[in-house]
């Protein structure tokens, strides 16, 4: 029998598909299909939708989604970002719209990824490694120490380091500083 998590997956995946909305799963689900030993509470993916077709991917959603924050097509357009609840499964599942250069590209590179039996677009490790560097909670920092050795063979360093770099212009400086300081950490490992 499915998990919550797999049925709700299977949800999304198909109504994404037959809408035809690109997505790409991430956080804590991404982490696990990447090889993380980890939990996770909720299922986090991105979407590709311009602002003004926010009401369209509630709309999507709607029949069997309860939305967690009042007003929540404002909200969505306020934040780019909206906490939806499945209403069979009660799982909690956060969207956020893809806006930026990095996250349409993370949407476009996705590759198809199974999390138990549901199938559904993962972004690449090395998206999900650059995203967990940027939002650099000790949780995220935690993911990375698991995601690079267990990929480490066939990471894209070229890619990753390249992708690091861009966040130096948006005031992250940080970012290659910190991808550099793990890759090592974990090299030959």
């Amino acid at each position: 029998m499915a998990t919550r998590f797999e049925r709700t997956l299977q949800d999304i995946d198909k109504r994404c598909r037959k809408h035809k909305l690109p997505y790409a799963v991430i956080g804590g689900i991404a982490a696990i299909i990447h090889g993380s030993l980890r939990v996770t509470a909720d299922i986090d993916l991105t979407i590709l939708a311009e602002i003004d077709a926010l009401e369209r991917v509630l709309k999507i959603f709607a029949n069997d989604y309860v939305a967690l924050r009042p007003d929540p097509l404002r909200f969505f357009q306020r934040t780019l970002f909206i906490p939806l609840q499945h209403k069979a499964t009660k799982m909690k599942v956060d969207i956020a719209a893809a806006l930026s250069g990095f996250e349409r590209a993370a949407i476009a590179r996705s590759q198809r990824g199974l999390y138990g039996k549901a199938e559904v677009n993962t972004c690449t490790v090395e998206d999900l490694i650059i995203m967990k560097l940027v939002a650099a909670r000790a949780k995220d920092i935690s993911d990375v120490e698991t995601l690079i050795p267990a990929n480490r063979k066939q990471l894209d360093l070229k890619y990753l380091r390249a992708r690091a770099k861009e966040f130096i212009e948006v005031e992250r400086s940080d970012v290659p500083e910190r991808l550099e300081k793990l890759l090592k950490k974990y090299r030959g490992k």
